[in-house]
């Protein structure tokens, strides 16, 4: 069996639905744009329709170019993080704050925290996003849900002391739309949580323990995914940004190979790993990044097919999925593309 492929989360919105987009105001996003955008819709109906367009042209182009386990692409989302708070009691969009963030990477206005983290009603709403998209593909989707430490590190908080309770009360949330997902049928659940390479004291601590406790009572036959990126730039081939320090995954690997994950995403296209550490998940599968994803260079097949090669002196194939290093919300359509299609190609040559 040739190696399996998939993507990580985010994919450029086609060009004719309008809404704010995090990857194109990357640099000092503001959310309040958002609301304003939804307010000129008559109805819900009326966006959903938009929305519902856009997304059957991104799965179709995933299905095309061969991936194996697509996304919906995130078209609905303006951030990965921020469409979930938006779900949330205890979260203000409206006066949003501008702060440095990502260690220093980043500045944004960043919604805050201003009361007590709690589902807002009782809709498995991201179970409703699934069903939406797998009814759009004949092949698999995989759902992509931020996880505590992440949403923690793209707010402002203003109202928890502790923060470890407010990490404890985003578990909570997160694992009712998990639950929501695995009782709809969803068998691929991705935790984005790129804060626990960025924060390692933080993620020995509690942060491991709490991302596994997202997936509390999920049993066999879902994949339990945690993606683990070393951050985004502000732009495509930006190449002075401040990425997380590569050798944590060292750090964090018999830890987070031992929390109860299926599967451990990892990025090594924009900066190669030693690869010695594959050897240290004795466990877990590894989906590997295996192209840029802000880089308009495109990888050719052959020097992907070479690095996966590699890859495989340090795992077995049965435990190497194929993948971009992150979302790819930065990249142009037609290189994205191509991008993907070499990298499908390779991992169908392989093992």
């Amino acid at each position: 069996m040739p190696l399996q492929t998939t993507v990580i989360g985010s994919y450029p919105k086609p060009k004719e639905l309008k809404m704010p987009d995090w990857f194109k105001i990357n640099d000092q996003y503001d959310p309040t744009v958002y609301g304003k955008y939804c307010d000129q819709f008559t109805s819900s109906a009326e966006l959903d329709k938009e929305v519902k367009s856009a997304m059957e042209q991104v799965i179709a182009e995933q299905i095309e170019d061969g991936v194996d386990i697509i996304t919906d692409g995130e078209i609905n989302r303006e951030s990965y993080v921020f469409h979930f708070g938006r779900h949330l009691d205890g979260f203000d969009f409206k006066e949003p704050i501008l702060k440095k963030y990502r260690n220093g990477a980043l500045t944004a206005h960043l919604p805050r925290i201003v009361d007590k983290i709690e589902q807002r009603n009782n809709s498995d709403w991201a179970a409703i996003e699934w069903k939406t998209a797998q009814e759009m593909s004949c092949v698999p989707v995989k759902y992509t849900i931020p996880g505590p430490m992440t949403i923690i590190g793209s707010a402002h908080n203003d109202h928890y002391v502790d923060v470890n309770e407010l990490s404890e009360d985003l578990v909570k949330v997160v694992n009712k739309q998990i639950r929501g997902l695995v009782n709809a049928g969803c068998r691929h659940i991705q935790l984005d949580e790129p804060l626990l390479v960025r924060n390692p004291d933080i993620a020995m601590r509690y942060g491991i323990d709490h991302a596994s406790k997202c997936f509390e009572g999920v049993g066999l036959g879902v994949t339990k995914t945690v993606h683990l990126c070393c951050g985004y730039p502000c732009y495509l081939d930006q190449k002075d940004y401040k990425k997380a320090d590569p050798h944590v995954y060292f750090q964090l690997a018999e830890r987070i190979d031992n929390a109860g994950f299926d599967a451990i995403s990892i990025e090594d296209a924009h900066r190669h790993n030693d690869l010695s550490l594959l050897q240290l998940f004795k466990k877990s599968t590894i989906v590997f990044g295996a192209i840029k994803i802000a880089d308009s260079r495109i990888e050719t097949t052959e020097e992907i097919r070479e690095r996966l090669q590699e890859a495989l002196r340090h795992i077995p194939a049965d435990r190497l999925i194929v993948a971009p290093d992150c979302g790819l919300g930065f990249l142009p359509n037609n290189i994205l593309r191509e991008k993907v299609r070499n990298m499908v190609s390779a991992a169908k040559t392989l093992p």
